[in-house]
C-alpha cells in the first residue's frame, strides 16, 4: 500500500488552499486531531502536514501522538508564530521542515518535495543497516569530503567484491546533457578523457535513461537486445548498473571481465544496488552541503543535524558549527547485538529489517525517555551519551536505568522472534557503561561536520560491551559507586580488555534495588 499525505487543520480554506498547491500528491485533510491518529493507526503514512492552531490544535504535541503510531513518519509544521521556543519544540519532536503562514505556494512545494525525498532516503537506510558487511562502507562514504574520494571509494568496493578488470563511473552533466567517466579502473586515461555520451546512447546511455541495469554474459549477450551495441568481443562478462539518489539517476556504472571465467548474476545486482546506494546518498550529501553555504542558519540546523538537542545549542548560541566542541565529563552507553553476523547468513533480509527497526525504535525510546542522546548507529550496535548537550541530574543512573530498560526489552523483542524463527534463539545483546571527560561536537570539515563523542572512556564502553554476555551490563568502578544506592553489581575483579594497556575494574549490574528519585 502506497503511503499518504495528512493535513490537520480547522480552517478549510486554509486546507483547500494547500491542497489545490500540492495537486499532485493525495492529501487527506483531518479537520480533528482523533481522525489523524485514526488514519495514522489504519494505514501507512509518509508525510504529516500539521498547521499550528492554539489552543485548539499544539502542532508538536500531536505530532508527537503520530509518530508513535508511525515510526518514522517526517512532518511539517505551518505557523503563523515563527520564534525560537517553537522552533526548538518543533525539531524535538522531530519535525523536518517549517512553514511560516500564509502560505507561500513556492516554499511549500519546496519543503515538502524536500520531506518526501527524505522520507525516501530514510526507508532505504533501514534496508541497508540489515547488510552488516557492506553496510560500513557507509560510514566510509559518509566521511568523506569531496565527490572524489567517494568515487575512488566506489571503485575500491566494487574491485574487492568482483574483482573485475575494468571499471567506470559515468555521471551525467546537465549542462552539456552527457555522461562522462568521472572515475575509472583498468581502463586507458586517454580514452576516459574522451568518452562523452548521450542519454540513451550506447549501453550505459540506455540504462541512464531506462534506470535499470543490464547484465551480458557470453553465453546468452548475443541474444540480448543490447549486442547490436557491444563494441568489445572479448568481454565475458559485464553489467551497466544505474548510480540513483532517491528517484533520480545521476550516473551509471561499468563493469566487464576479459581474462576471467567469472560471469555476473543477479546477487551481482543486490550487492551493487547496496553499494552504489550508499554512494549515491554520500555524494548527494556533498553536493548538498556545498548548496547549504548559500542559506539560512535555520536551514542548515534542521537538514544538517538530527539531534533536536544540538540545533538548540547552535540556535542558542549563535556559533560558527565547526567551533561547537568541549570537554565535557559524560556517561557513555555502549550496545551491541552480538551474534548478528551470524545471523545475516541465515535469515531472510526482510525479517532481519523488521527486527533492528524494532530494536532501533526501543533502544531510542529509552535514552529519550531518560534524556540521553543517541549519538549514532553503527550497524548492529549503537552508542548514547548522558549529561551533554543535554544536562541531567544524575547522568549516571540515568544511562543505568536506560540499559535497565533496554535489557528487559531486547529479551522481549528475542523472545517473540524465536516464536517466529528459531534463528533469533542465538541472539544475545552486551551492554557497557562508563563515565569520565570526553570531547563532545564537531569533527569534520565545513563540508560535513560530525557531532560525536572522543575519548578513552567511549573506547572502554565498547570494550565491555563486547566482554559481556547473556544481555549482562557491564560497569567501571566509577559507574558503580555513582548507582550503589539503586542498583546492585557483582565484583568481576579487574579484567584487561581488548585493545587497553591497563586493566579495568569491572562490575556487572544484577538487580535494581533502590527507591526510584
Amino acid at each position: 500500500m502506497k503511503s499518504s499525505v495528512i493535513l490537520l487543520t480547522i480552517d478549510d480554506a486554509l486546507a483547500e488552499r494547500i491542497v489545490a498547491i500540492l495537486e499532485r500528491l493525495a492529501v487527506i485533510h483531518c479537520r480533528t486531531e482523533q481522525d489523524a491518529l485514526t488514519i495514522c493507526g489504519r494505514q501507512p503514512v509518509c508525510l504529516a502536514l500539521v498547521v499550528d492552531e492554539p489552543p485548539m490544535h499544539d502542532g508538536c504535541r500531536l505530532f508527537a501522538r503520530l509518530a508513535v503510531l508511525q515510526p518514522g513518519l517526517l512532518g511539517v509544521l505551518l505557523t503563523a508564530s515563527v520564534e525560537k521556543n517553537l522552533l526548538c519544540s518543533a525539531m524535538e519532536v522531530g519535525f523536518s521542515g517549517l512553514v511560516e503562514l500564509p502560505v507561500h505556494a513556492v516554499h511549500l512545494n519546496r519543503v515538502v518535495e524536500q520531506a518526501l525525498e527524505r522520507f525516501g532516503l530514510q526507508r532505504e537506510n533501514t534496508r541497508l543497516r540489515t547488510l552488516i558487511p557492506l553496510y560500513q562502507l557507509g560510514e566510509q562514504f559518509a566521511s568523506a569530503a569531496t565527490e572524489q574520494e567517494i568515487l575512488d571509494g566506489l571503485l575500491d568496493a566494487i574491485g574487492r567484491q568482483t574483482e573485475a578488470n575494468h571499471i567506470s563511473v559515468m555521471l551525467y552533466d546537465s549542462n552539456e546533457d552527457r555522461l562522462h567517466i568521472a572515475a575509472a579502473r583498468g581502463m586507458d586515461p586517454a580514452l576516459v578523457r574522451s568518452v562523452r555520451l548521450q542519454p540513451g546512447d550506447q549501453i550505459a546511455g540506455r540504462v541512464f535513461q531506462q534506470g535499470k541495469p543490464v547484465i551480458l554474459n557470453r553465453e546468452d549477450q548475443e541474444n540480448s537486445i543490447f549486442a547490436p551495441l557491444l563494441q568489445q568481443p572479448d568481454i565475458v562478462s559485464a553489467i551497466s548498473f544505474p548510480l540513483r539518489v532517491r528517484q533520480q539517476i545521476i550516473g551509471v556504472v561499468n563493469i566487464s571481465q576479459k581474462a576471467s571465467d567469472a560471469r555476473f548474476s543477479e546477487a551481482d545486482n543486490e550487492m551493487l544496488a547496496i553499494i552504489c546506494s550508499q554512494a549515491a546518498i554520500a555524494m548527494e550529501k556533498v553536493r548538498a552541503l556545498r548548496e547549504l553555504e548559500t542559506t539560512t542558519r535555520m536551514r542548515t540546523l534542521f537538514e544538517q543535524y538530527v539531534a533536536p538537542e544540538v540545533a538548540e545549542l547552535l540556535i542558542a548560541r549563535g556559533d560558527d558549527p565547526m567551533d561547537l566542541g568541549e570537554i565535557k565529563e559524560v556517561t557513555i552507553l555502549f550496545a551491541d547485538i552480538r551474534n548478528f553476523t551470524r545471523l545475516v547468513q541465515h535469515i531472510d533480509l526482510p525479517m532481519l529489517r523488521l527486527f533492528l527497526n524494532e530494536f532501533f525504535q526501543f533502544f531510542t525510546e529509552e535514552v529519550f525517555f531518560h534524556q540521553g542522546t543517541v549519538d549514532k548507529f553503527m550497524g548492529d550496535a549503537v552508542l548514547a551519551v548522558f549529561g551533554a548537550p543535554v544536562k541531567v541530574g544524575q547522568p549516571t543512573l540515568a544511562a543505568a536505568r536506560t540499559a535497565w530498560g533496554i535489557r528487559r526489552r531486547f529479551r522481549m523483542l528475542r523472545d517473540q522472534w524465536i516464536e517466529r524463527c528459531e534463528g533469533f534463539q542465538g541472539l544475545d545483546l552486551g551492554i557497557g557503561l562508563t563515565c569520565g571527560p570526553v570531547f563532545l561536537g564537531n569533527v569534520g570539515s565545513a563540508q560535513r561536520l560530525d557531532y560525536t563523542v572522543i575519548g578513552n572512556d567511549v573506547n572502554i564502553a565498547q570494550r565491555l560491551a563486547a566482554e559481556s554476555s547473556a544481555c549482562s551490563i557491564f560497569t567501571t568502578e566509577t559507574v558503580q559507586h555513582d548507582i550503589a544506592p539503586w542498583f546492585a553489581c557483582e565484583d568481576l575483579g579487574e579484567l584487561l580488555l581488548r585493545g587497553m594497556e591497563k586493566r579495568v575494574h569491572v562490575f556487572s549490574i544484577t538487580e535494581e534495588s533502590g527507591t526510584i528519585s
